[in-house]
């Protein structure tokens, strides 16, 4: 199957620090691979040159088959990769609902005269939007707060609703970072079901996760990396019992 995104020899340093090097990783529709490690390992940098955050300092990363490094991050979400964070940000003030209709915006192509005097054609493409954030809300588990704001919701409904946004870009490639973070293991199965069915719709997924049974239990394949190197690829089984992986997380006996 050929891949969606990858890399080639992807590094990025910051100093005299090696934050991500030599980073080679594939990902093909309807796979999730998650990407693990230790505090510090580089798993959001590399995030960050995924996503055009950071500008990598070697290598390339290629989407479609297309070199895109270097590119803005509105170009590549543009494109069809798109983000969540490890600290949320959405946006406080406003309901759910607007919350996912601003993640269309990209997409809209209408004159800026058109939204200003609310045209025809702005109040339908405004109907169709406002069904399909709706539709997002709804696959996500979040239609019974659509109108509710995003300040006011539960934790693990603002963690969806990040991901809702996300969808509303109309992304083939999707980069969540540590979704279930700080969930208690309800939410966290939640979660699972959600990432499970986000692969159902097409999606290639790369996933950050320090929630090792949410890993174990959704990967296709995992990449562990340490100090910014890549230690371990392989299956969960694989990866588990990789004795550099073990060491990585326990630490090395005397």
């Amino acid at each position: 199957m050929n891949p969606l995104l990858h890399t080639s020899k992807l590094g990025k340093t910051f100093g005299g620090l090696k934050a991500v090097q030599s980073i080679d990783l594939s990902v093909a529709s309807n796979q999730i691979l998650s990407i693990i490690g230790p505090n510090g390992a580089g798993k959001t940098t590399l995030f960050n040159c995924l996503s055009g955050i950071y500008k990598p300092d070697d290598g390339d990363v290629f989407f479609e088959g297309i070199n895109i490094t270097g590119l803005k991050p509105y170009q590549i979400c543009h494109l069809g990769i798109a983000r969540t964070f490890q600290n949320i940000r959405l946006f406080p003030g406003l309901s759910a609902l607007d919350n996912v209709m601003i993640g269309q915006f990209h997409r809209r192509r209408l004159h800026p005269l058109a939204m200003l005097f609310r045209s025809e054609n702005y109040r339908n493409e405004e109907a169709v939007g406002y069904e399909a954030a709706l539709e997002l809300l709804d696959f996500v588990g979040l239609s019974e707060v659509a109108h509710t704001g995003a300040r006011n919701l539960a934790y693990g409904l603002q963690r969806r609703l990040e991901i809702a946004r996300a969808l509303a870009t109309s992304p083939r490639v999707l980069l969540l970072d540590e979704p279930a973070a700080g969930m208690n293991p309800s939410e966290a199965e939640h979660m699972v079901d959600l990432i499970q069915r986000l692969r159902g719709r097409g999606l290639a997924i790369i996933l950050i996760e320090h929630h090792m049974k949410v890993v174990m239990q959704i990967s296709d394949h995992i990449m562990v990396l340490d100090h910014g190197e890549t230690i371990a690829t392989g299956t969960p089984e694989e990866v588990r019992n990789d004795p550099k992986v073990i060491a990585a997380y326990l630490g090395k006996e005397s």
